[in-house]
């Protein structure tokens, strides 16, 4: 429903993404435009659950859920883009320490380099979404395609005491305003989806009852990695 609010911010021939399977393996699908060996040249991260054992990479194996909300949000999406795993590292995360993330909040710039934001009055009852940490500063309307995000793959791996994905979902108890506005393509991702930035975090807002967490996918997640 409120992933419909997305839809207004994109231009045209945006939808038109690449068709991928729910689930499949994501280094037998680089082998197509990255030859036989696509993790050649890619350091380890000793994560063996990680694309080329490379934590920046995102998942190995990627299976969406078989609810139709799952299969929504992940139709479409390409992990690294049009990058292969080497290229991608050294344009995102050339120091193998951390992502180089987008400027101004990875907010979609204007001719001039502005941010294209406005104040939204976020209203009672409205569910939030994202994939990441519980406690972070953005959301997205509940549903927004995972490629309209602009988020790096390796918000989709297993962590300690996360939900599947790392998925949280929240609805809003008390209306409040928040900056927000469509996301700049960034990691190989088209963005234009709509995000929301609340810069005191999350947990402020739970703990005064704005929002209130109402739904986490269960994951069994035993491989302990850093923090996302």
């Amino acid at each position: 429903m409120y992933a419909s609010l997305a839809l207004l911010l994109l231009p045209f021939g945006a939808l038109s993404l690449p068709l991928e399977d729910s689930a499949h393996t994501v280094e037998s699908s680089l082998g197509r435009r990255c030859g036989r060996t696509p993790c050649k040249g890619v350091p380890s991260t000793g994560t063996p659950d990680a694309l080329c054992n490379n934590k920046f990479l995102g998942p190995k194996v990627l299976t969406a859920a078989e609810d139709p909300e799952w299969s929504e949000m992940f139709h479409g999406y390409n992990p690294l883009g049009n990058y292969c795993p080497k290229d991608f590292l050294l344009e995102f995360a050339p120091s193998g320490k951390q992502y180089d993330y987008p400027e101004k909040d990875g907010a979609l710039l204007d001719s001039v380099g502005v941010p294209v934001t406005t104040e939204y009055t976020l209203e009672e009852g409205m569910e939030l979404d994202r994939f990441g940490t519980q406690y972070g500063g953005y959301l997205a309307p509940r549903g927004t395609p995972f490629a309209w995000r602009s988020i790096p793959p390796s918000n989709l791996n297993k962590y300690p005491n996360s939900p599947e994905y790392n998925y949280w979902v929240w609805r809003v108890v008390t209306s409040f305003n928040v900056t927000g506005g469509p996301i700049a393509p960034y990691f190989g991702q088209p963005g234009y989806g709509l995000q929301f930035y609340y810069e005191g975090g999350l947990k402020l807002l739970e703990d005064h009852g704005v929002i209130e967490l109402v739904d986490k996918k269960k994951c069994s997640c035993e491989v302990p990695h850093d923090d996302l």
